[in-house]
């Protein structure tokens, strides 16, 4: 592969993929509008509205948190981008955007200073530690899977069946571990030369006697007869989304909903090729002596 891979963790990139998950509500997300409404009770409802006033552009904030010189907590990251002007900001982006920035530049920035302040006080400060602690012990896995199965499969391990195809002009893939916006991985690769991927990460597992969520996803997706159509499909080869389209006659957000239940569960692939749009979707490589695995290991233990 021609581009590096590197690991970095912070938790203002959960911070972010907390208020991914309350924006975008989506139904990959573990955290579903049942939590949004929660936290909206919880919040100040002026904060609610201003929340809902606003569209955030998050790859935008997913560079500035990359460029601020000491990324480690929110605090630092609101008083270095306070000290900035609009034009500074511009100087700190446009090197590294593949489009040009926003004319409203400024007005992001602010908007970035008051909800980030505003979520977390109210919202993520009271997780920060638990959360915190259970990223930084990514950074041993992410160590050992490098020196034992080499950047590439370390990605394809630790984003649930992601590849990331080589691209001449892709020198950087930065892997982020976070909790919110689990089981789905969060691609940035809107700049130049890098990507950022926000990589799902579970709890701590409890002994209560549950199923594991990883073994739920698993059953959850292959107890569709249409999903279960699309791993046939795809056992003959690799194929794109336009091919599963044709190929199994729906509508595509109905298709973008099977595929991402498929891959949330890790059951299929997505080869990723960046700044295109020729993402390729296939079968995960020994996927189904894990299902059994994982099936036998919560039944018999």
């Amino acid at each position: 592969m021609s581009h590096q891979v590197k690991w970095h963790s912070s938790p203002v990139y959960d911070l972010l993929a907390s208020l991914m998950a309350y924006y975008k509500c989506s139904k990959t997300f573990d955290l579903d509008d049942q939590w949004v409404k929660k936290v909206k009770n919880e919040l100040n409802q002026d904060f609610v509205a201003e929340l809902d006033s606003l569209s955030l552009p998050f790859p935008l904030i997913a560079l500035l948190i990359w460029r601020c010189p000491d990324n480690t907590n929110v605090d630092a990251i609101l008083q270095w981008l306070d000290t900035l002007t609009a034009g500074e900001v511009f100087e700190q982006v446009s090197p590294f955007l593949l489009e040009n920035v926003p004319n409203d530049i400024g007005t992001i920035k602010k908007n970035m200073i008051s909800v980030f302040k505003q979520w977390h006080a109210t919202y993520y400060k009271d997780h920060e530690i638990d959360i915190q602690e259970i990223l930084l012990q990514e950074r041993s896995r992410f160590e050992n899977n490098v020196r034992d199965f080499g950047p590439e499969k370390t990605i394809e391990m630790l984003c649930n069946g992601l590849i990331v195809e080589d691209h001449a002009e892709l020198k950087e893939v930065f892997l982020v571990p976070v909790y919110h916006t689990k089981p789905a991985n969060v691609l940035f690769d809107d700049y130049k030369g890098f990507m950022i991927i926000l990589y799902p990460v579970e709890g701590l597992a409890g002994n209560d006697g549950m199923p594991p969520n990883s073994l739920r996803r698993m059953v959850k997706a292959l107890s569709d007869e249409k999903r279960l159509r699309i791993m046939k499909i795809l056992s003959s080869g690799n194929r794109s989304f336009s091919d599963l389209v044709e190929a199994m006659q729906l509508s595509k957000s109905n298709l973008h909903y099977h595929l991402s239940l498929l891959r949330t569960a890790g059951l299929i692939t997505i080869h990723h090729v960046p700044f295109s749009n020729q993402d390729k979707f296939g079968i995960r490589t020994g996927v189904f002596d894990d299902v059994k695995l994982m099936l036998e290991n919560y039944v018999q233990n």
